[in-house]
């Protein structure tokens, strides 16, 4: 036995970098133990039943699979027309289990990690509100939405008039009667209209009073210039 057959079982579970992969495949070509034990696993792999659930290990299950390494399983072998070798590696079974052991934790560390990051994916709205048509039929909403540290204003809006040249709707936040421009949209055929802000460091930490649109002649305007369409406190 050479310090390559001590890579088995990280081969066999896909662990060894590309090149003590490379070099594990070229003893493998040469080592007839090796490829004798490889085909005992992968021919166990075929008849266990553990594509199961994952679960955490029973208490223990770990310390008797590992005491278990170097005492000889009473395993059968399966028929084959040559006679079988007497193995010099650890029991097949014990080996198998061990990397079963070992899928079946990090496979369940993964499952934990994307659980994790779904549920900081989840957006929470901290703010909703109806927006009060001023002018016209308009309706729409309002809302700050929070996912994980980044916040958004996101706005909707229906039955908006047509628009008209280089004509725009612009979104503000206001506070103390000083508007800062949150967002710019024009309407689609329908009379609707969205938009999504990021909230930066800087407008995270207003507490603004009111949101407001505006039906604006352009995308440059710095203050409101049109009249006011759709506003709501917040």
């Amino acid at each position: 036995m050479t310090h390559q057959c001590d890579h088995l079982l990280d081969y066999y579970n896909h662990h060894l970098n590309e090149s003590d992969k490379e070099a594990f495949e070229k003893h493998l070509e040469s080592c007839s133990d090796c490829q004798e034990a490889l085909n005992d696993l992968q021919h166990l792999n075929e008849f266990l039943p553990y594509a199961s659930e994952p679960i955490d290990p029973p208490a223990g299950m770990e310390d008797r699979v590992f005491a278990s390494i170097g005492v000889s399983a009473n395993v059968t072998p399966m028929k084959k027309e040559k006679p079988r070798k007497r193995w010099i590696f650890p029991s097949v079974a014990a080996l198998l289990a061990l990397s079963l052991l070992g899928n079946a934790y990090m496979f369940t560390q993964i499952q934990k990690e994307e659980e994790i990051a779904e549920q900081a994916a989840i957006d929470q709205v901290t703010e909703f509100v109806e927006l009060a048509a001023v002018k016209g039929n308009a309706k729409g909403t309002a809302s700050i939405i929070k996912q994980g540290e980044q916040s958004s204003l996101v706005v909707q809006a229906s039955q908006l008039q047509d628009l008209s040249q280089e004509e725009v709707y612009q979104v503000w936040l206001i506070k103390d009667d000083k508007p800062k421009r949150a967002g710019t949209f024009v309407t689609g055929e329908d009379g609707k209209g969205s938009v999504v802000f990021i909230l930066n460091e800087e407008f995270a930490k207003q507490d603004w009073d009111t949101v407001a649109i505006t039906l604006e002649p352009d995308a440059n305007s710095q203050l409101p210039q049109g009249d006011i369409v759709l506003a709501s406190e917040i």
